[in-house]
């Protein structure tokens, strides 16, 4: 028999021995079963034994370094000195390598001392992209690759979104609030899309299955985090990654001699960055007085006259004295400072003794007039955390394993009932070579996570922070509560949430013939989150109205539950061939993939418990309520890449995907997206020589790519009806008859939105790749994105269906660069990055062209509004006299601009101490115009509410065991208009003032910062096509809210003990460290007092001026240790 013959024969062997492992890994739905050891028939091949040590340049040993028979799937890692021992073919290549170094190759030999040359761009690195990796090298696309180390080791995050803020150029991650189960948003190169409300989320990938939520992965578990951001290198995944993909791979065991068990913990204590803070409380009620009579109002609030004097006390020396004087004499009888003990309160008693309120024997109504400490009373100083991980890896015969274990723990920040986290976490990794060519295994995921908070009365952060530190009495009566933000949360029920995340994989890799292999893997995952709700009464003194005896101030009862299933499969089975000719070398890959979801929900609800202590659904009497909710979807797709390079110095990729997805019509749901991308190493050229010495490596790339976008929203082209929450019509026997709405429409013509993306790159290296700069200019395009089609009249009853008739077009850049050198035992780096984007909406159908809808031209983000002058004069206005002498405003003075147009309805008229707003087309009136893009008056563009020039820097180094590591985060452009009352002084009504709006505007105080106090500044006004804001608070430049910062975001300091010391304790490393987060806002712009990070209000709710009143951020201290055995 002839080589051919016999080679054929063997591949023929392999390729049935391949499949009949794959049928038994993917025909059993992702399930490995126990089952003896294959016995696999082979010819005994002759083998040699080789050993040898593994140096860096200065003759340290390299601690598991990766020592690999090339062309199979032995191997083995060095030990604790370096050493390595293993049996091989004879004549074998092995193949050397470490992260940071520079890979070896060499033919196998008995004694091998092998010396790894440092590689300081880790061009030899190798990067996972999607289905597989490139060498760094030799990438083409825009890929960004994480330094998980300093990114998420010694960190007290159990999110490993928000430890990735910053760090990877044009990954833009939000914070909108700082509660512990709070999630950041995710985007990569900005918007994508205005439908599906707008959402452009990366498609997340952990071991090369999608997730959705990365709260449930372990940071300890990660091995390496890539970003792909444009479509040459995402469009392999297809569809679902027509906005970027982030790819996490968890770490496996490696081939080692011997097992090695790693444990870290991590104990953090955290406390608020920026809080806002009331005024004394005999200066809001002076607030109170003036705001009140600018509206020409009662100085009130619920009943307590401020400025009206006590009469028919008990005690003759109170009658005459007004609230604001009693809350003066408790300010002088307690030092000047805010109670931050919540106590049993203490009546009037004289004048001497204010106590805390007055009780008026009449109405039975109290004065509260004791200035509370709030943050000190509702919050607490430190919140407390932990994790604790442990992993254990090693070789088992010719099976790796990682077995890891993590358990987290956080409390939050509220000093009454304070909310909590857990999460328990299990992860096993196993490999297995079955032969010398075929290699099995499986990964096994489960989270355990259940995070409880308090479910009061009435939200509590919105309350707190609405009517002034004086109103809520923060204490109680006898030991009984009364009504306070306080209360509400020690008295309050529980909301708790399980979440329950399993994920199990079987795969395998084959190298059918040299150069070709063979992988497969099939997952299965389940998502199941149950919810317990319950609501308990409400009791106390209601401090709302008399408060002459307890009472059970909210009444309603429920227990509520909520069960959430979501399972999800995936399937993923691709070829990669790998060969060369000369100095032509090709890797091609042929692939296919079909992953399905189905979402099951079910809710309960009764009300009126019977006993409180136990919620139960048999132990409530009241109404019950029960809804529900069903989806499923799948998609599919084949695709293929071509990868080519000559000599490494020219490089080519080709990617194609045909793809398919039920989102879209029966006929519509197929097509393929195609995308290729270029690269030139000029450094490997000849003609560079010269200048290699300075510029060490540079690479020219570009790209161009489309990728159809499924995430269109549901039921697009599916007509649904809903019906009708009120009921009028009767039916003969005068029976309520139940009503619908009308059917929604459809197009028939639906189809995939079209993401096309260009990019431009740069890669440079100087002085041996100690510095390197990475450059990207970059488009993407939507196309055919879901816009409303053509206006349609109201008579039909229904709007318009959405049509594949927009476009949106995003340009940017991205810059990195990093330093890093080494001086004898000294090791110091710098890196950091900026990048910004700017998103226009090129084709929209709005005819009439209005501001606060998009239009073709629309600048994504841009906020309209007035340019801000100053405050009004007398000298600005003509004056009279009214009937009775009186003096009054009878118009404008001669040259300035007439506003009154801006006021509506209600008393208020511009007077001295308004804003005066800039008469930009010179028509001496101010207003809006139609508020449309073609009239917009006085208006202009004042701002954007996108995050313009992003930015992070880290530097730090380490010398002799001593590590130090700081990171800097920040944005350079950010702006916001929001109607919230920490903005806007009085914005709903007469309620609360805070201390840096204390200087406003009074016949006594011209020349002041805030104008004139006048209530309910939030209202919209009458300006068309602009955010809401009233008379001195229509949207303006002056009272834009300046988001850009810089964060000291982190820093580490760590210490590794020598190990000729931790050797004799049996421990391979011992590293202790101390970690800061959030240390300060080095630059903070906003004169908002919250953290600019902070955008939103509790429960997602900004009404009422309740924007900013959420859970804070936070700063946090920690320290840990990392320990290997």
């Amino acid at each position: 028999m002839d080589k051919f013959a016999e080679r054929k024969k063997v591949t023929n062997r392999k390729l049935i021995a391949t499949a009949t492992v794959a049928m038994c890994l993917l025909g059993s739905a992702g399930v490995a079963y126990a089952a003896p050891a294959p016995q696999v028939v082979a010819t005994v091949k002759a083998t040699q034994t080789i050993s040898g040590t593994v140096k860096d340049s200065k003759g340290e040993a390299i601690i598991g370094a990766n020592v690999l028979e090339k062309g199979t799937t032995r191997g083995v890692a060095t030990d604790l000195d370096g050493k390595f021992t293993m049996k091989v073919a004879p004549g074998a290549t092995i193949q050397i390598s470490f992260l940071g170094y520079k890979t070896q190759e060499l033919k196998a030999a008995s004694n091998m001392d092998v010396v790894l040359a440092d590689d300081n761009a880790l061009l030899d690195e190798v990067v996972v992209v999607g289905y597989g990796t490139q060498k760094k090298a030799n990438l083409t696309g825009a890929v960004s690759v994480v330094d998980v180390d300093k990114a998420l080791d010694g960190k007290p995050q159990m999110d490993v979104a928000k430890s990735l803020q910053g760090i990877v150029p044009g990954l833009t991650i939000l914070n909108t609030e700082g509660g512990i189960d709070s999630q950041p948003s995710m985007q990569i190169r900005g918007v994508g899309t205005l439908s599906n409300s707008e959402k452009s989320n990366p498609y997340l990938i952990v071991d090369g299955v999608p997730v959705e939520d990365l709260t449930l992965i372990n940071p300890a578990d990660i091995e390496s985090v890539s970003v792909l951001k444009d479509a040459a290198s995402s469009s392999i995944y297809g569809s679902r990654a027509a906005f970027g993909v982030i790819l996490i791979t968890t770490k496996q065991g490696s081939k080692t001699d011997k097992i090695q068990v790693n444990y870290t913990n991590n104990f953090a204590w955290s406390t608020p960055t920026i809080m806002p803070e009331y005024a004394d409380a005999p200066s809001q009620m002076e607030a109170m007085i003036e705001v009140n009579k600018n509206a020409g109002l009662a100085a009130e609030l619920f009943g307590m006259y401020f400025d009206q004097p006590i009469s028919g006390a008990a005690d003759p020396n109170l009658n005459g004295k007004t609230m604001v004087d009693l809350a003066r004499l408790w300010q002088a009888q307690h030092g000047n400072r805010p109670d931050d003990q919540y106590r049993n309160l203490v009546p009037y008693q004289s004048l001497d003794n204010v106590g805390d309120y007055y009780m008026d024997p009449a109405t039975g109504k109290a004065l509260y007039y004791a200035d509370w400490d709030i943050v000190g009373i509702n919050y607490r100083d430190w919140t407390p955390s932990q994790s604790h991980n442990i992993n254990v890896n090693g070789t088992s015969g010719r099976t790796t394993y990682y077995l890891s274990l993590g358990y987290d723990k956080k409390e939050g920040v509220l000093a009454a009932n304070p909310d909590q986290l857990h999460r328990y976490n299990v992860a096993l990794n196993l490999t297995s070579d079955v032969t010398d060519w075929l290699q099995v295994g499986a990964r096994f995921q489960y989270t355990d996570r259940t995070y409880e908070k308090p479910n009061g009365y009435e939200a509590i952060y919105t309350y707190m922070w609405r009517w002034g530190s004086f109103f809520y009495p923060y204490g109680m009566i006898d030991d009984v509560d009364l009504r306070n933000p306080y209360s509400v949360a020690k008295q309050a029920g529980e909301t708790k949430t399980n979440t329950r995340y399993t994920s199990v994989t079987g795969f395998l890799k084959a190298n059918i013939i040299d150069g070709l292999t063979l992988n497969a893997d099939y997952t299965f995952r389940s998502r199941q989150a149950f919810t317990d709700e319950y609501e308990l009464p409400y009791y106390g003194y209601n401090t709302w109205g008399a408060i002459a005896s307890p009472t059970t101030i909210g009444s309603a009862t429920y227990l509520y539950q909520n069960s959430a299933r979501n399972t999800r499969w995936a399937l993923n089975v691709y070829a990669n061939y790998e060969f060369s000719f000369g100095k032509h070398n090709f890797n091609v890959m042929l692939g296919g993939n079909a992953e399905g979801q189905e979402y099951t929900n079910h809710y309960s609800q009764r009300r009126d418990l019977v006993n409180t202590n136990l919620p139960e659904f048999n132990l409530a009497t009241g109404e019950q309520l029960v809804g529900g909710s069903h989806s499923h979807g799948a998609t599919a797709g084949y695709f293929g890449r071509i990868n080519y390079n000559w000599n490494e110095i020219w490089l080519l990729e080709l990617n194609g995907r045909y793809d398919g997805s039920s989102s879209f019509p029966r006929d519509d749901r197929w097509a393929f997206f195609p995308s290729a991308s270029v690269g030139y190493r000029f450094s490997q050229e000849n003609y560079f020589e010269p200048l290699r010495d300075i510029v060490s490596n540079g690479k020219l790339r570009a790209s161009f790519g489309e990728i159809g976008n499924e995430a269109v929203g549901d039921n697009r082209f599916i007509s649904t009806i809903g019906s009708v929450g009120s009921r009028y019509w009767l039916d003969a026997n005068g029976s309520l008859i139940s009503m619908y709405n009308t059917p929604t429409l459809v197009s028939s013509t639906l189809t995939w939105e079209r993401i096309q993306t260009a990019d431009i790159g740069l890669d440079l290296g100087f002085m041996n790749n100690e510095l390197n700069v990475t450059f990207d200019w970059y488009q993407r395009k939507t196309l055919d994105m879901l816009a409303p089609g053509q206006v349609l009249p109201d008579v039909l009853g229904a709007t318009e269906p959405y049509e594949n008739s927009g476009s949106l077009r995003t340009r940017g850049w991205e810059l990195s660069a990093s330093w890093n050198k080494q001086f004898g035992d000294f090791t110091v780096y710098v890196n950091g990055n900026v990048s910004d984007f700017k998103t226009v909406v090129t084709e929209w159908n709005n005819p009439t062209g209005l501001l606060s809808s998009y239009f073709s031209g629309k600048v994504y983000g841009d906020i309209y509004g007035f340019e801000s002058d100053r405050l009004f004069t007398e000298e600005d206005f003509t004056w009279g006299q009214d009937a009775n002498g009186n003096k009054v405003r009878t118009g404008y003075a001669p040259g300035v601009a007439d506003q009154d147009g801006l006021v509506g309805s209600g008393n208020f008229q511009y007077s001295p101490g308004d804003m005066k707003y800039k008469d930009l087309n010179n028509d001496g009136v101010i207003d809006g115009g139609s508020g449309t893009k073609d009239d917009m008056g006085d208006l202009k563009v004042i701002g954007n509410s996108v995050p313009r020039f992003q930015y992070g820097f880290r530097l730090g180094g380490s010398w002799k065991g001593i590590d130090l590591d700081m990171y800097f985060q920040g944005v350079g452009k950010w702006n916001q208009w929001t109607t919230s009352s920490f903005t806007m002084p009085m914005s709903r009504g007469a309620d609360g003032i805070y201390a840096n709006q204390m200087d406003y505007w009074t016949p006594e105080n011209t020349d002041a910062e805030w104008p004139r106090l006048y209530p309910g500044v939030s209202a919209g006004g009458t300006v068309s096509g602009i955010a809401s804001g009233a008379y001195s608070y229509y949207p303006q430049t002056r009272w834009l809210i300046d988001r850009s910062y810089l964060r000291f975001k982190t820093l580490t300091v760590g210490y590794t003990l020598p190990q000729d010391l931790t050797k004799k304790w049996y421990i391979e490393k011992l590293r202790v460290y101390f970690t800061a987060e959030n240390l300060c806002e080095l630059i903070n712009n906003s004169y908002a007092p919250v953290d600019p990070e902070i955008d939103t209000g509790e429960n997602n709710s900004t009404s009422n001026g309740a924007w900013g009143r959420v859970t804070p951020m936070m700063r946090s201290v920690s320290c840990g240790l990392q320990v290997t055995f």
